[in-house]
């Protein structure tokens, strides 16, 4: 992994993927957005020469949620997963957040994704739901 995941609290945030808003999340749960490639690659050269480029793949995230199991928002993603061609899935994330009193919106755009791996089950500790956990790889661009 290139860097710090970044988790956004579910219960605060709007996922919509291909036109459908995810909904069914654990209660408590966070939406993580993790950078698998670093944003630049530098070489290094004689005479202290660096050269410094951006890479095109330093846009790449790994999405991971977790939703509750058999709910809509899982049929769905399980949907995707069994299309016969693999689903090409884009959206927006949307976090509620609070800065200097003023309610504002942080946006993720998502495009190019695709679930990479099959989904896992997975327990929750605190409430006991099942859920299934999916992994979204997608170019996202966060939009301050």
């Amino acid at each position: 992994m290139a860097g710090q995941s970044i988790a956004l609290s579910a219960d605060s945030t709007t996922l919509v993927l291909n036109g459908t808003t995810i909904t069914d999340f654990v209660e408590g749960d966070y939406i993580v957005f993790a950078p698998t490639n670093a944003v630049t690659s530098r070489i290094n050269g004689a005479n202290g020469i660096t050269v410094i480029k951006k890479r095109m793949d330093g846009d790449i995230y790994d999405l991971t949620i977790n939703v509750i199991k058999y709910s809509d928002s899982d049929v769905f993603l399980n949907s995707l997963v069994n299309e016969s061609t693999p689903a090409v899935i884009s959206g927006s994330c949307k976090e509620n957040h609070v800065k200097n009193g003023d309610k504002i919106v942080i946006s993720w755009n998502i495009e190019n994704g695709s679930i990479t791996t099959p989904p896992t089950d997975t327990r929750n500790n605190q409430d006991g739901n099942a859920a299934m956990t999916y992994v979204i790889q997608c170019n996202a661009t966060r939009v301050l």
